[in-house]
């Protein structure tokens, strides 16, 4: 918020896999390149892009990294120099892991009701499959 540093950190709890961030990353990027951005930033884009919903005040509340939270997963666009990533590790308390191992931090029952995801659809197809697919139709297809 005070604009240290340009990242995006991210709930943990709401991720299930790193695919998950990038496909997320993705469409805010296209966004941006396109200039159809709903939000002002890349990095609120990117919280944007990850929700079902086109409601961009509940996207930040959801996904953006809260007070209570005790871990947070960081995104970080063209840091060639590795700065941003130096200014964070300075500034967060606590040990980095591989992203890969964001899914022992993850709440499955949250993320089913984030995305609204049944066990009709989830007998069909795996979870991660489903929440990207959400993600990646959210402008086409309302949840």
């Amino acid at each position: 918020m005070k604009g240290l540093f340009e990242a995006t950190l991210l709930k943990t709890s709401l991720i299930l896999d790193p695919f998950q961030v990038i496909v997320a990353v993705n469409k805010a990027v296209h966004q941006q390149k396109i200039n159809k951005m709903m939000t002002k930033t890349v990095h609120s884009e990117i919280l944007f892009s990850l929700s079902p919903r086109k409601n961009i005040s509940n996207a930040f509340k959801t996904f953006g990294m809260g007070d209570k939270d005790t871990s947070v997963f960081v995104a970080i666009l063209n840091d060639h120099d590795k700065s941003t990533m130096s200014v964070i590790q300075n500034l967060i308390k606590g040990r980095q892991v591989d992203p890969y191992q964001v899914s022992e931090l993850t709440n499955l029952q949250s993320i089913k009701e984030v995305y609204n995801l049944s066990e009709t659809e989830l007998s069909v197809s795996n979870t991660l499959d489903a929440v990207v697919s959400r993600i990646a139709s959210k402008d086409i297809v309302q949840v």
